[in-house]
């Protein structure tokens, strides 16, 4: 008798004792339970009917995901009619439809006949492509029925292509289940079932939540934003407040009743034998195999919509939590830093000298809240949002093609006035944490405080939000005012962030005046607020349709828009009533741009396509700068350098990784992106080449801008050896940024000397 069969036969009769010791156990729910009559099962059986829940659930929000990619909710359809309404229009659940009918009818009226569902499901399908036709009335039976078919095994492979990963990651975790009650002694055993079917019950709590993420943003999830979300929940409450409804609700809500009433339902599990006979042993070699389908790539269905759908959600969620495969790139970042002394990047030294060519012009910095170009009227004549700032950019150097580095705000403050590539959320907190003890980089508004300059910054926002606050000290403002000082009794909060931008244009009016009675030049930085998600003017303020526009979202930000080009044009007059515009240089540019499901995406944290990005930029300095267009790809990085020309300054004591406006560029100039969210997403430009990068969780998209500026078709068969280029590019970019924003100059030897990691 071998080990195994001995090990087996001792855990048969322990559980046989157990069972006997557990007869005549009322279970919760008040009902006799004979335990002497539970069915003995294998270890990896029980597995199976553990995870039932979680695969039912995890089945349901990838369908519905699926489905919603191939053909859209529409807007209006919030309601539960509506929902279902939608969703009987695919043919693949007309046919599920008919099936269960036909399976219910044949039980109901010929249990023995069991062939006959077949012709009860042929006429029930006829029936509905009769009721509910997809072709013209006047078309023939034969090819309404053809019209079906083909459109259902459409839909239905894509499906099958989307679900296989997820078949496979239960048949893992099946495995993995059974592998534990396999090893566990029998007296751990209740305890061990308990803890199992906690784990499920928080898997489909997740499953929920990602369903949830993923029909509010259009994105897909993954651990580390979901970690942070868990994170910074204080911060993240706001954003979510307005996405809250019912069918959300029901979405993770739903899950967790349905593992909780499982486990409930099937008590047994806790106490019932385990056996080890044959059968036991298939079922564990079933789901190993299953198991082991994971390292098979996933199926192609040729459907571009469905292409990141394609990977199960569980295996996402995992693949995100690793490390991410970049150990060859550090080590060519780290003997690169140990070769120069110090990083790509730097300006904790910066510092402005005076040449013959200065010119203490004042600067004013308006950073337009979540304005993306295309929505402007500057680059869509047709679209009456921006008229004021459409007039004033043919008085002024406008920027054709300029980029945000994140499609964040805070990051669009370190890279417009600090001139460095800024880091996305986590990275931002862990440089916020390093600065304060000491100083990492220089900025702008310090550097011209230095030069004798009154400095400002206004914002109609509260900056408590992760390291906003953080962010703005670093510049060093003299003056700095938020809602927390704009805000009078009886002031309307617009947005979940903050006031109105109309409550800041006095207050900044009048501290302009000040200076200019001092006879001080000014430097003054302006961020707005509403434009930002969710898109609400002030109640006060009258909206206008926007002709052929059916998304809601969409109408109210052209509203925005709208909004913040008035208070611009006020703005701008009570300026002229200064006397400040042939003394002052004025840059108008967009913080990052807007998504709404242009590639499926309904927010633009994690959003590097070009709606999320490309933002308008004007320069409108009277008297210095004649009208024209700067041409070229350009960044939020540039601002920097720009000013200081303008000025007539030179930066000594840094290397920034931003041009000047006022010169050419080459073409083929390299952009770099990332998504707020740390290590989900990376992008580059090389001219118009555009390269997506979701670190190997899918296929790398690349764009030809120059004939798909909307990048709406990947381009097929790129040479393996480019994409992998551009993946190593992208990695030791963002490797070299972070390395940029955290390392600091030896205390002794000064930035000019050795440089310490962070």
């Amino acid at each position: 008798m071998t080990e195994k069969t001995r090990r087996g036969q001792a855990l048969m009769a322990s559980s046989a004792e157990l069972h006997s010791a557990a007869g005549g156990i009322i279970d919760s729910s008040g009902m006799g339970v004979a335990r002497t009559a539970i069915r003995p099962r294998g270890p990896w059986q029980v597995a199976w009917i553990l995870l039932i829940p979680l695969a039912l659930w995890l089945g349901l929000a990838k369908t519905s995901l699926v489905l919603n990619a191939i053909d859209a909710i529409p807007e209006g359809a919030t309601g539960v009619l509506a929902r279902l309404g939608w969703l009987w229009w695919f043919t693949s659940v007309r046919f599920l439809v008919a099936g269960l009918l036909a399976w219910a009818i044949q039980r109901a009226l010929l249990p023995q006949r069991r062939w006959t569902v077949l012709p009860i499901f042929a006429v029930l399908l006829v029936g509905f492509a009769l009721a509910f036709p997809m072709t013209p009335p006047d078309d023939t039976l034969p090819l309404t029925i053809k019209v079906w078919g083909i459109t259902a095994f459409g839909q239905v492979k894509g499906l099958v292509a989307c679900l296989w990963r997820d078949v496979i990651s239960i048949a893992l975790a099946v495995f993995v289940f059974g592998c534990v009650l396999w090893a566990v002694p029998v007296r751990a055993q209740r305890a061990t079932v308990l803890l199992l079917q906690a784990v499920v019950l928080l898997l489909c709590a997740l499953v929920g939540i990602d369903w949830v993420y993923q029909f509010a943003t259009g994105q897909p999830s993954s651990s580390r934003v979901l970690l942070f979300a868990f994170l910074n929940m204080s911060d993240v409450a706001p954003l979510l407040a307005p996405e809250v409804s019912g069918p959300r609700i029901a979405a993770i809500a739903g899950g967790v009743l349905l593992a909780a009433g499982w486990a409930w339902w099937r008590s047994d599990l806790a106490v019932a034998p385990i056996r080890f006979d044959r059968r036991a042993w298939l079922a564990g070699a079933v789901s190993a195999v299953l198991a082991l389908a994971i390292l098979l790539p996933p199926p192609d269905h040729g459907v571009l919509v469905l292409l990141r759908h394609t990977e199960g959600t569980l295996i996402t969620l995992v693949k995100t939590a690793a490390p991410t495969p970049m150990n060859e790139v550090q080590e060519k970042v780290a003997k690169d830093f140990e070769h120069n002394g110090r990083p790509p990047w730097y300006s904790a030294g910066m510092v402005a000298k005076e040449t013959s060519r200065t010119n203490r012009k004042n600067v004013v910095i308006v950073m337009l809240e979540s304005m993306r170009a295309e929505s402007t009227t500057i680059h869509t004549p047709s679209l009456p949002t921006t008229p004021f700032l459409a007039r004033l950019a043919g008085q002024s150097l406008m920027v054709e093609d300029m980029s945000a580095v994140i499609p964040r705000t805070a990051a669009a403050w370190m890279a417009v006035l600090g001139g460095q590539y800024p880091l996305a959320n986590e990275g931002t907190a862990a440089w916020a944490q390093e600065n304060r003890k000491t100083p990492r980089i220089r900025t702008l508004p310090s550097m011209l405080r230095d030069a004798g300059y009154a400095t400002s910054f206004f914002t109609p926002t509260d900056l408590h939000f992760q390291s906003d606050l953080d962010v703005i000290d670093t510049f060093h403002f003299e003056t700095t005012r938020t809602e927390q000082e704009l805000t009078h009794p009886g002031d309307e909060r617009v947005t979940y962030f903050g006031i109105a931008d109309q409550l800041m244009v006095q207050p900044i009016l009048d501290w302009t005046a000040t200076q200019v009675q001092a006879k001080r030049p000014f430097f003054t930085a302006i961020m707005t607020n509403v434009g930002h998600h969710n898109f609400e003017t002030p109640s006060t303020w009258q909206k206008i349709p926007f002709e052929g526009v059916t998304n809601p979202n969409l109408e109210n930000y052209y509203n925005c828009l709208r909004y913040i080009d008035g208070v611009m044009a006020n703005l701008m007059a009570g300026y002229r009533q200064l006397g400040v515009l042939d003394d002052t240089v004025f840059i108008f540019l967009g913080d990052h741009g807007q998504m709404f499901d242009e590639h499926g995406a309904k927010q633009i944290h994690n959003a590097v396509y070009q709606e999320g990005l490309r933002i308008p930029t004007l320069i409108y300095a009277p008297g210095m700068l004649q009208p024209g267009r700067i041409a070229g790809p350009r960044q939020q990085i540039d601002i920097l350098p720009t000013v200081m020309e303008l000025l007539g300054f030179r930066v000594e004591g840094a290397k920034l990784p931003g041009q000047s406006l006022l010169h050419a560029v080459d073409s083929d100039r390299r952009l770099y992106f990332t998504s707020s969210i740390d290590w989900s997403f990376l992008a580059a430009r090389r001219g118009s080449r555009k390269y997506i990068y979701s670190f190997d969780r899918d296929p790398m998209e690349v764009y030809d801008l120059a004939h798909d500026p909307k990048e709406l078709n990947a381009l097929q068969d790129v040479d393996p050896k480019e994409i992998a280029s551009a993946r190593e590019d992208m990695l030791e970019w963002r490797l070299g940024a972070e390395e940029a924003m955290l390392a600091r100059p030896a205390r002794a030897a000064g930035p000019a000397g050795a440089w310490l990691k962070r």
